[in-house]
């Protein structure tokens, strides 16, 4: 057994952070919390002095991607860099990864139901291939092929990317529905229209993996999310992606972007042909001016009592995976959430609403993935960047980068 003493904890519930708190670990797993002043420490346990810190539960990114990006380049998909991937998120405090779709099967074997207690990078959930298929049979067939390979989710698209391709068919996505709720498997849905989101949930969808971005959300659609308890996954790093990069963004120079992400990685983002490719981009530019609706969306959401669940669909090519993390909760802040929900939004709501058993909370007889701050992330969610160390099943991940 271990014990941090003195920081004040904020367990990812919503309540009170307690002050002067006391933290002990037992074989990866959370033994006991609470104050200094109602809470016994063991004798004979090592103790570690964390006075003036602050603990919180450890990241979960309910919408990432795994194994297929190396710097800004896809087509690496392998099982080394799935792993590889892993680190770099845990080393900037995202513990739990669920990856939602384009999953090989080669990361089989790093999931989180093989290898619970590991503790050199993030836990992982995978949802295999992105559900597709020509007729409900076909791909219904591909939701038997994911659960034969072992996946934990299943994930489809249904987004015509601003007219530019077919989208999904209600009878198809109502047999894959169907046949992954026969095989006991939650169902994240990719959408963008509020009206494909409300066919989605009225066949049986599980979890909105994107925000709705066509239109501000009526009171109606807001109340139908909050009385089901339907996770809203806003991703709103997604939408930055698609427009940032016309010209030079600011995070280029962060210290915290360049610990993981040198100059050479990204020079290709600075070539001027690039730029203007993104500037002249009719898509981008939608992206970019439908932002502010999918921020006033999660804003309402949040105010109707609609669990969100993090995430942000980093891992795809110039989605720099755990830095990107950092600047959607930033985003969330700006957009009117207070840092206590963004943080439940990252441990409570993701763990609960995505069915991640003994993870997310810091409590007895869950794992113990948490961080340790240097400043209080409740005054200014930016703080969670003071990142002093990060625990994986009560292990110090080695930060030294890269």
């Amino acid at each position: 057994m271990v014990a941090f003493i003195g920081a004040t904890i904020i367990d990812g519930e919503g309540k009170e952070p307690i002050k002067d708190g006391i933290l002990v670990i037992k074989d990866g797993k959370f033994e006991m919390v609470g104050s200094a002043a109602s809470t016994t420490i063991p004798a004979g346990i090592v103790t570690h002095d964390v006075r003036g810190k602050f603990i919180v539960p450890g990241i979960i990114n309910g919408h990432g991607h795994i194994g297929e990006t190396k710097g800004i380049e896809g087509g690496h998909y392998s099982k080394e860099n799935v792993i590889d991937n892993l680190e770099i998120y845990a080393r900037y405090g995202v513990t739990t990864v669920v990856s939602l779709g384009g999953d090989q099967s080669s990361a089989e074997s790093v999931r989180h139901v093989r290898d619970s207690v590991q503790s050199t990078h993030a836990r992982l959930f995978i949802a295999g291939a992105v559900i597709n298929g020509a007729t409900p049979n076909v791909a219904a067939a591909v939701v038997d092929s994911n659960a034969h390979m072992g996946v934990d989710f299943m994930k489809i698209r249904v987004d015509d990317n601003l007219g530019t391709s077919p989208k999904m068919q209600e009878d198809i996505y109502r047999a894959v529905i169907t046949r992954s709720h026969e095989l006991g498997f939650k169902l994240a849905a990719h959408m963008y229209y509020l009206n494909d989101a409300r066919k989605l949930l009225d066949a049986g969808a599980d979890v909105l993996a994107h925000s709705i971005r066509d239109q501000i959300v009526p009171e109606d659609f807001l109340r139908l999310l909050a009385s089901r308890r339907i996770p809203y996954c806003p991703t709103l790093t997604r939408e930055l992606s698609t427009f940032v990069y016309a010209t030079e963004p600011d995070f280029f120079k962060d210290p915290f972007f360049l610990r993981e992400y040198d100059s050479a990685a990204v020079a290709p983002l600075k070539q001027p042909e690039r730029q203007k490719q993104i500037k002249d981009s009719k898509a981008a530019a939608t992206y970019k001016l439908q932002l502010p609706v999918a921020k006033a969306n999660l804003k309402a959401m949040v105010d109707a009592g609609v669990p969100v669940v993090f995430g942000t669909d980093s891992g795809v090519p110039t989605r720099f995976m755990g830095y990107f993390e950092h600047l959607e909760m930033e985003m969330m802040q700006d957009a009117g959430l207070t840092p206590m929900q963004i943080i439940m939004s990252a441990s409570k709501h993701a763990a609960e609403l995505l069915g991640l058993r003994n993870l997310g909370v810091i409590r007895p007889a869950n794992w113990a993935d948490f961080l340790i701050l240097d400043a209080d992330p409740l005054q200014d969610i930016k703080h969670m960047r003071n990142i002093n160390a990060v625990f994986i099943a009560g292990s110090k991940i080695d930060r030294a980068g890269n």
